[in-house]
Order: C-alpha cells, then structure tokens, then sequence
C-alpha cells in the first residue's frame, strides 16, 4: 500500500513540473517563483488524484492513458488559446486578455478583485459580485489567487482547476458504463467524453461547465455503484451534489432531480412491490412538478429575455420572423438554437481564422452526436430486457428535454445554447456511444440514413451560405429549401421505416 502511494506521488511529479514550467513562462507575474510553485502544488494534486481514481477503480491502462490525454488537451488547448487570442482575435477586452467567453472574463477578472481586496472570500455569494450568479467557481477561484498566487494575476491556474475536474470525472463515468453496458461501449464512451470539442473548448477556459461535467460523471458512478458497495456510493453522490450545489445551484438541482428519478429507476424499483412502485412514481411525479413550478418564472422569463436578444442582434432572423409570423416566433428560434452551432455557418461565415476554427471545431461534435442520438432512440425500442429499455428511454427523454430547455433558455445564441447543453455531457455521450456499439452488433441501417440526410442538409445549408455571403451561387429562398429538405426527409425516414417493415415481414415468412 506504502509503496503504490509512493509511486502514485513520484509519478504525479512529472505532469506538475511541465505544468508548472509553462505556467512560469507565459503567466510568470511579477514573480516567477511563486507562479512555478502554484501550478506545481496544483498540478501535481490533479495528476495524484486522477492516478489514484484510475488506479481504486480498476481502470485499464487504455482509459489511463485517455485520461491524461483528457487533461492534456484540455490544458493546451486553454494555454494555445491564452497565448494566440491577444495577438489574433478581435480588438476587444476579453480576447486581449486571452480569455474566450465574456463570462469567463468578468468573473475571473472580479475573483482576482475580491483575492486582491483582502476582503472575506464569502462575499463572491453576495450581489456586489453578479458576474457569478452562484458565487461558488468565483469564490474557489479567489481562493486560488490569494493563497497561491498573491502577487499576480494568473488566469493558467485556473485552467489548471478546470482542466482537472472534467478529467477526473472520466475514470468513474468509464467504471460505471463497464459495469452497467459492457466493455465495448466503456470504450467508446470513454473516448467521446474526453475528445468531445464543446467540452475540450469549455474545459480550456474559466467556466463552471467542466466542473459541473466531472462531478456528474462521479454521481453517475454512484448511482451504478450502489448495487456493488453502498458506502463509497454514498459518499460519491454526496460529495457530488454538494459540488454541484456550490458551483450552480440552478444546474445542480435540475442534475439531483435527475439522478434522483434514474436511482428510482436502476436500484429501488426492481427490489420493491409492485404495490409500492405506483406510490413512488407518484412522489417522483410531485418532485418534478414542484422543481418545475419553483423555477418556472424564472425560466420563462429568462427565456423571453434571451429570445428577444436573439431576435434584436440577427437581421436574418427578423426577417424570416415576419416572413412566417409572430406565433411562430418562439418554435422558431427554439429550433434554430438546437442547430447551434450551425456548421455550414461556421465554414461560410466571414470572420478572423481563430473564431471560425472554434466555432467549425464545435459545430463538428454536435453535427457528429446528433445522428448518433436520433439513431439511438429509434434502436432503443428493440431492446429485450425491460431494465434496460426503462433506463434508457427515461436517458433519451432527459436530454431530448434538456437540449430543448438549454436552446430556450439561451435563445438560439451560438455560444451559451452548447454549453448549457454541454452540463448534461454524460448522459449525452452515454447514449452516442450506446448506440454506436448496437449499431455495430445489429447492423443496423439507420445512423448511415440520419448521416446521409445530415449531409443533405449541411449540403443545402453549405450552398444557402455561400450563396448569401459570398454572392457565389444562385440564391435560394430559405423557406422553399427548408420545404425541400422536409421532403428528403420523408423520403429517407418514411422510405427506411417502409423498407424495414417490408424486409422484417418478408423475412419472417421465409
């Protein structure tokens, strides 16, 4: 025991010395020394606690070696981004600063205030501060700064943090995908969590969402774990949801009411009555009911607000908004949002090298996730075991009920519609990668049909871009495209949906 803690601290030495010579060299402050220091004390915590993961849960060297990569490209990437954002992103404070989003900006900006003040880290929970609604990440951050970075202002240092939590969270959610779909989709899952572009872009910057990513994934453990030792169950889905609590209170009591109804699902339901499961399911039904009217104002109203934001900064969706009406204001923008971010538009859309390679490396993981998930839900009936199909029917509605919530919420807007989608990641990659090791085993057609008629549209879009801002092609109007493509979808869907009814049939009578 005393020798594998050693050789977890040796080996920990080495990933926090390289963290710590770049953290010196390009954030080196006014004093370089305890720049060094700081990111060697807090890298070398992160390597120790993720080797120590890997190693209490049984992981492979495989997923060993994708969670350094985890944290590797996660850190590189933010460094990447800090260096080369001051000299070739736009002409405004947050790029020159070497930040990415605005928020990230403003509340790193006030943690570094609040750190330097000499005043109680507490007040990071207090209005003076609404760069962070929640106070936590302001507040950790500003404690990061003042006992590890006094002299300067470090931005790497959090990067360090932020880079760490998502990764951590990668060793647990493996664990309990092995035990729960097998091996094969552990894999999988494994490799979409760590090469995923929106989490890699919001785990190499400031922002609560990677925070929010890891510690679900430990929960999600929790809730597999419970069958196999109650205890480290226990004190996984608590200390989970404490974190989650502390960094967003919003996001984590949407994730506990999750957790709470799937720990229904997977361990309560199939060991009690059947005369006691009706009585749960209505308590379960009255927590939702009361989550949703608690934070119902809230919603619609940020909802509004945002919706008219969307509205008011694009032209393009003025227009097309008279063209088909008010009342359709909303589903439009709602549906748009879902989109986000729009790859044809990321490839075509006139802007500095930087930004546009950002928004196609986004846009590129979600245009490969979504037929995965649609594919997904149209596999998941054919599942034989009635726990199974349970657990994954109540996964599907979850994020199909989140993505709508995130895209009417955030408005449409390209930059917070993803992340706020991003905070339920694990469930979302689960089920990709579920579907992509079913469609291996069944040879099923249908994620090659999706892909196909994604294609389509990138294809109709692409041209509809270039056309617009370019003045390269003959210009189509958007609705008569939009009706054409709602064509080519009938065609392939109810075409595919025929052909296998027919086939099945056939085949049966053969």
């Amino acid at each position: 025991m005393k020798k594998e803690f050693g050789k977890t601290c040796l080996h920990s030495v080495i990933p926090a010395l390289l963290i710590a010579v770049v953290v010196a060299l390009l954030n080196p402050g006014r004093q370089p020394l305890i720049g060094f220091t700081a990111a060697f004390l807090l890298g070398w915590l992160g390597a120790f606690l993720i080797i120590q993961a890997c190693i209490k849960l049984q992981c492979t060297r495989q997923i060993g070696w994708v969670t350094g990569i985890s944290f590797a490209v996660r850190f590189l990437v933010g460094v990447f981004l800090f260096i080369s954002l001051p000299i070739y992103g736009y002409d405004e404070a947050p790029p020159r600063a070497g930040y990415l989003y605005l928020d990230a900006y403003q509340r790193d900006t006030d943690a570094w205030r609040l750190a330097d003040s000499g005043d109680s880290l507490a007040l990071a929970f207090e209005d003076e501060f609404h760069t962070d609604q929640y106070g936590g990440l302001l507040s950790l951050s500003g404690a990061i700064y003042r006992y590890l970075s006094p002299d300067a202002h470090r931005p790497l240092l959090v990067l360090i943090l932020t880079a760490f939590f998502t990764s951590i969270g990668l060793p647990f959610f493996w664990k309990a995908v092995d035990q729960r779909w097998g091996e094969k989709t552990a894999g999988v899952c494994a490799w979409l969590y760590a090469l995923y572009p929106e989490s890699i872009i919001l785990g190499a910057s400031q922002m609560r969402e990677p925070i929010l990513i890891g510690l679900s994934a430990i929960a999600f453990w929790g809730v597999i774990a419970w069958k196999y030792g109650r205890k480290r169950a226990l004190a996984a889905l608590v200390l989970s949801m404490l974190g989650l609590a502390f960094i967003s209170v919003k996001a984590g009591a949407s994730m506990m009411l999750a957790l709470g109804i799937w720990f229904w699902i997977e361990n309560a339901l199939p060991a009690i009555r059947p005369s006691w499961r009706l009585v749960g399911s209505i308590l379960l039904l009255a927590a939702v009911l009361c989550g949703v009217y608690l934070y119902w104002d809230w919603l619609v109203d940020s909802a509004r607000w945002d919706l008219y934001l969307m509205e008011a900064s694009s032209g393009r969706v003025q227009f097309e908004l008279e063209f088909i009406g008010g009342k359709y204001r909303t589903p439009f923008i709602v549906g748009y949002g879902m989109a986000q971010p729009v790859l044809p538009a990321a490839i075509v859309y006139p802007g500095i090298p930087i930004t546009r390679a950002v928004a196609i490396f986004r846009s590129i993981g979600w245009y490969m996730l979504a037929p995965l998930l649609i594919s997904g839900i149209i596999m998941v009936w054919t599942k034989q075991r009635k726990e199974d199909r349970r657990v994954l029917v109540f996964f599907f509605l979850l994020v199909i009920a989140w993505t709508l919530l995130s895209s009417a919420r955030a408005g449409g807007d390209q930059w917070d519609n993803p992340r706020y989608r991003s905070i339920f990641l694990v469930w979302t990659v689960l089920l990709a990668g579920w579907a992509w090791v079913e469609t291996g085993r069944k040879h099923s057609p249908w994620l090659w049909r999706l892909a196909a008629l994604e294609l389509i549209y990138i294809g109709y879009f692409l041209h509809w871009y270039i056309s617009r801002y370019q003045g390269l092609m003959i210009h189509m109007r958007f609705w008569r495209m939009v009706f054409l493509l709602g064509a080519y979808a009938l065609v392939i869907i109810g075409g595919g949906i025929i052909f296998d009814l027919v086939y099945n049939k056939v085949r049966k009578l053969r």
